[in-house]
């Protein structure tokens, strides 16, 4: 109850009246199958069509082995075709379905396919470069040290072609100079590559396929170190004010000094020390006064050919502190450091040489480092204006379609070690269609053993993969309960509320159609599809039929023959992929009261689509036992011709009455969830009757229920007369509700009899 406590204004909402109740969807599919590829574990996936489901599932399967073949194909009690699972998929879209979850079946011994990585120094080959160039360019030198000795090695044998050593580099445009050149022409095409030492034997990282199968062997995977950020070094805090000043004089390119206006302080600082002109630094190893400017005396060998009169040039001073012991891991600072975190690998450029370090911690711009090795040599000069690069992983997978298309992903800025989502195991896990990765004993985060594969860049996953489809049995198709987001098979299909047709296309095993019954008729809210046995006589489909008593499934016959896009052959399907396409167009196009029955059957072949014809005289035996016929008329083609359930008890004989109840069941269900826990009285009740009416009123009128007014459609009681007190004091609220559904005219009959004409009186 509100409280009105002070004098005020107060707004209050109220409830207007009775909630609606919204009618929920009956043409979401679900089917169990064989698919090429696509996730064996988690819930059934949705495609709305059938381009999307070649993206995530793959595409048609060829046919198994003949032993494999004939071992279900034979099978007339627990076999079936499930090699034609895709295109019964493609019958669902081609007529009119639009909402389909797929569950993937796998044999319990697939394998998903594998490759491993070792680890070492390689950098790929960014730009061509003739035989004995001394110049070259590189993806990158990630984990060198700035003077390695290298060797050149072609990409798609792996044979070696000459060897170096790494004379100068530069980490901004990644260009190294060379003592020597590759002996042949380097490509980038073919993926060759430089290789610094050895690769050893360990083990670091393995690659899988994200699902088990022979798909995944045609896999490639790609990890390459790369920079996320480089940052600047700035100066230690007791490096005092910043010196700058202009070049004040061009000086001869020959000229071992550089004439620079004078600037307080520069004359008083001791060499050597550096100097910044553009982006390039410069050792200076004397400072002498002349008239009203300094020179400068340069190391040997330094180049005057950029520097021209009012260039700036700015004093670069050390970024240690003053105390600081060269021998120890430095601290240092550095600009942008909150892109750095604790673990972090990095690289620091100090212009000679290249050092691989970890992050520590990170307090504001300070960061303490460590090495990764204990012996590893530090730089004894770490200035400003250094650069230090965040160091992580990019990796990159392709896969091309046996069936045409490819598809490829890259993901970047990933830690190498470690689980979370911003880790390459992680990350994959979550993100990846095609690959997987597995962290081995070995893999460490020190760039100098990055995961690398035994020659190349790429690492193709050919060990392990196996459909062992010799090994699939119906218990797969009928699944296992692992719990929500684990189910498998049939089972699996709980995990999606909103399926209301099911079906496992071309599969007629008894354990698996009844396994599907069963889910159906536990559920309460869906209705299954079954497949007949191929090549069945008439007498066959009717022995077929014996053992099914149930109002939650429907049974067609023959199977179809349709266009395998992989072959160019026609072959037969099972129909219940192209029926329940039907179910779902006309459940949109005229609604669910709707028989799914003298509908034309699209992506068949337009003669002989029917793989049996059934005649007038067949049906007559097929249709009173609740077997729906597929059938030709000339000059309206090929149609669905029954409407029949598996149903003894004639008053769910029709599958359009059974589906319309588990519509309304359904939909009063979910629309009426609110009334729980509320005060089970009068005005309660009233509100439920008001409710349940107004929904079913709408569905009336949309033709779904007979009568010509709402009082003969339906009737709605919840009140004294459906509750006893016991009733009310168990904590029940008993609402009956009676609807006449439609009925389809099955039988059209037209009476016709001769009239005798009768003469007019005059």
């Amino acid at each position: 109850m509100p409280e009105y406590l002070s004098p005020g204004v107060y707004v209050e909402e109220v409830d207007a009246g009775p909630r609606p109740i919204a009618g929920v969807s009956t043409s979401t599919a679900g089917m169990v199958g064989v698919t090429q590829r696509g996730p064996a574990t988690g819930k059934p996936k949705l495609v709305t069509n059938f381009l999307e489901y070649q993206t995530t599932f793959g595409g048609f399967l060829p046919e198994p082995d003949p032993l494999i073949r004939d071992k279900w194909a034979d099978d007339p009690a627990e076999g079936g075709r499930w090699w034609l699972f895709p295109l019964a998929v493609k019958g669902f879209f081609d007529n009119g379905g639009q909402r389909l979850y797929v569950k993937r079946v796998v044999s319990g011994d697939a394998q998903a396919a594998t490759g491993t990585l070792r680890q070492g120094r390689v950098s790929l080959i960014a730009q061509d470069a003739a035989a004995g160039a001394t110049t070259l360019a590189l993806a990158h030198l990630i984990g060198f040290t700035g003077s390695d000795d290298i060797g050149f090695f072609r990409g798609d044998t792996g044979a070696a072609i000459g060897a170096a050593t790494i004379t100068g580099y530069s980490t901004t445009t990644g260009r190294v100079q060379l003592d020597a050149g590759p002996t042949e022409p380097v490509k980038v095409a073919r993926g060759d590559y430089v290789q610094a030492g050895a690769r050893p034997e360990a083990e670091t990282l393995r690659f899988a396929a994200s699902s088990p199968g022979s798909w995944g062997r045609t896999v490639q995977v790609r990890i390459q170190p790369s920079v996320s950020a480089t940052l600047p070094v700035l100066p230690a805090p007791d490096q005092g004010e910043l010196i700058t000043t202009r070049v004040a004089e061009e000086s001869p390119v020959d000229s071992a000094t550089l004439r620079v206006e004078a600037a307080a302080g520069l004359d008083a600082l001791t060499p050597p020390f550096r100097i910044l002109i553009g982006p390039r630094r410069f050792p200076v190893v004397g400072v002498a006064t002349a008239d009203d400017h300094l020179e400068l005396t340069l190391a040997e060998g330094t180049r005057h050919a950029l520097w021209r009169p009012g260039l700036a040039v700015r004093v670069v001073r050390s970024a240690r502190a003053a105390d600081a012991d060269p021998g120890r891991p430095p601290t240092l600072r550095i600009g942008g450091a909150n892109r750095l975190y604790e673990g972090a690998v990095t690289q620091l450029d100090t212009g000679t040489g290249l050092t691989a370090l970890r992050v520590r911690s990170v307090t504001g711009e300070i960061v303490e480092f460590e090495p990764f090795a204990a012996d590893a040599d530090l730089p004894e000069e770490i200035l400003e204006n250094d650069r230090l690069a965040l160091v992580e992983a990019t990796v990159e997978t392709r896969f091309a379609d046996p069936g045409g298309g490819s598809t490829t992903e890259t993901f970047r800025n990933l830690r190498l070690t470690g689980e979370a989502p911003g880790t390459v195991v992680g990350a994959l896990a979550s993100q990846s269609r095609l690959v997987r990765a597995i962290a081995l004993d070995d893999l460490v985060a020190d760039p100098a053993a990055f995961p690398a594969p035994a020659t190349g860049s790429w690492v193709t996953l050919a060990d392990d993969g196996d459909d062992a489809f010799e090994g699939l049995d119906v218990g797969d198709f009928v699944g296992t309960d692992g719990g929500s987001g684990k189910r498998t098979g049939i089972v699996a299909l709980e995990d999606i509320d909103e399926v209301a047709i099911c079906a496992v296309p071309g599969v007629w095993a008894g354990t698996v159609e009844s396994a599907l019954v069963t889910h159906c008729e536990q559920l309460k809210d869906r209705f299954a599809v079954l497949d007949p046995q191929d090549g069945l006589d008439i007498e066959g489909i009717q022995t077929f039929r014996e053992p099914f008593d149930t109002k939650y499934a429907a049974l067609y016959y023959p199977w179809l023959v349709v266009n395998d896009p992989s072959t160019g052959q026609f072959v037969e399907v099972p129909p219940s992929g192209h029926v329940i396409g039907i179910y779902a167009r006309t459940d949109v196009e005229r609604g669910v009261h709707k028989a799914p029955a003298n509908a034309v059957i699209r992506g068949i072949r337009l003669t002989d689509g029917i793989a049996q014809d059934v005649t007038k005289r067949h049906q007559d035996l097929l249709n009173p036992r609740g077997i729906n016929a597929l059938r030709f008329f000339p000059g309206l083609g090929q149609r669905v011709w029954g409407a029949r359930t598996l149903s003894s008890d004639t008053s769910w004989k029709y599958i359009n009455v059974r589906r319309l109840f588990l519509f309304l069941e359904e939909s009063i269900d979910e629309g009426t969830q609110w009334v729980v826990f509320e005060p089970n009285d009068e005005p309660l009740w009233a509100l439920v009757r008001q409710t349940v009416s107004n929904f079913l009123a709408t569905v009336w009128r949309t033709g779904a229920l007979a009568g010509t007014t709402a009082d003969e459609a339906f009737f709605v009681h919840c009140d004294r007369s459906t509750m006893t007190d016991d009733d009310i004091a168990n904590g029940r609220l008993i609402c009956v509700i009676g609807v006449a559904p439609v009925f389809p005219a099955e039988f059209v009959i037209f009476r016709i009899q001769q009239k005798t004409r009768e003469p007019q009186l005059v």
